[in-house]
């Protein structure tokens, strides 16, 4: 086995790896497991970590063109790139949940702040609101 294909496989088992968590990471967010969420995130930094520096190595090779003339490294290749896009359509997806969890979050505290006090709701520059629990408290006359 040349030193490319055992680059390349070291990519495939990275970014195997990195699959299984992005789902791992997808039934977190549905189980809302903050804990786990970032343990996960940790490990994916690392493997992300790992697919660049091994993406620097294989870039440096001196018999690089090989990747595209060899039929066998060429279907590696080929077979890394189709995981590295399922591994960007899961991430987008997990990417999604994350903005619809935290629109969630930002209408519930904004409902929250309404029924804690409305008399002193105000609204920023961007439009949403903020209870401002002091408002007239310092006034002296």
């Amino acid at each position: 086995m040349t030193n490319l294909s055992q680059l390349i496989s070291s990519q495939h088992q990275v970014l195997t790896e990195l699959k299984e968590l992005i789902s791992q990471e997808k039934q977190a967010l549905h189980a809302q497991q903050a804990d786990v969420l970032l343990s996960l995130a940790s490990t994916k930094a690392n493997l992300l970590a790992s697919l660049k520096q091994n993406d620097e190595i294989i870039a440096q090779q001196p018999d690089l063109a090989l990747l595209k003339t060899d039929p066998e490294l060429s279907q590696q290749v080929a077979n890394t790139k189709q995981l590295l896009a399922e591994c960007q359509q899961l991430n987008a997806e997990n990417e999604s949940l994350i903005e619809l969890s935290l629109a969630s979050l930002n209408r519930f505290s904004q409902a929250l702040q309404v029924s804690r006090n409305s008399s002193s709701l105000t609204y920023d520059g961007k439009g949403k609101t903020s209870s401002i629990s002091t408002l007239g408290n310092n006034l002296k006359a």
